[in-house]
């Protein structure tokens, strides 16, 4: 594993990272709180949306748990970012939904792009076996 492999593994974990934050404040902007910034994209205000505000929580702990494992440079990390990533894409494609849709999709087609790059896969461990 070169400096190569290891600088395009650090810039996913980045991008998943900036993703698990940023879903976790769209899971409290969608119960209802005020969140700067994000109440222009989103329900805005007082505006309660429970299953939104589940969704986001879900994919929140799927992003963090995702940019642990690539972090520990773990096969498992990479394949759950996959997941997380397309999931994420879908749910943000149907139904569309404007802004809001147009800047998921792009996160999540970059996440996907940045996992794709071959030095991220070359610096993860081997498989066991």
């Amino acid at each position: 594993m070169g400096p190569r492999d290891r600088a395009a593994r650090r810039t996913a974990v980045a991008l998943l990272a900036v993703l698990a934050v940023g879903t976790a404040l769209m899971a409290v902007a969608h119960t209802g709180v005020a969140v700067p910034l994000l109440d222009a994209i989103g329900p805005g205000g007082d505006t309660v949306v429970p299953q939104a505000a589940i969704g986001f929580a879900v994919a929140a702990a799927g992003f963090g748990a995702a940019t642990v494992g690539l972090l520990r440079a773990r096969r498992w990390g990479w394949a759950l970012g996959l997941v997380v990533l397309t999931a994420t894409l879908l749910a943000a494609a149907v139904p569309f939904r404007g802004a809001g849709s147009l800047l998921g999709i792009g996160l999540a087609a970059a996440g996907l792009i940045a996992l794709a790059l071959p030095g991220v896969r070359g610096s993860l461990d081997p498989p066991a076996g």
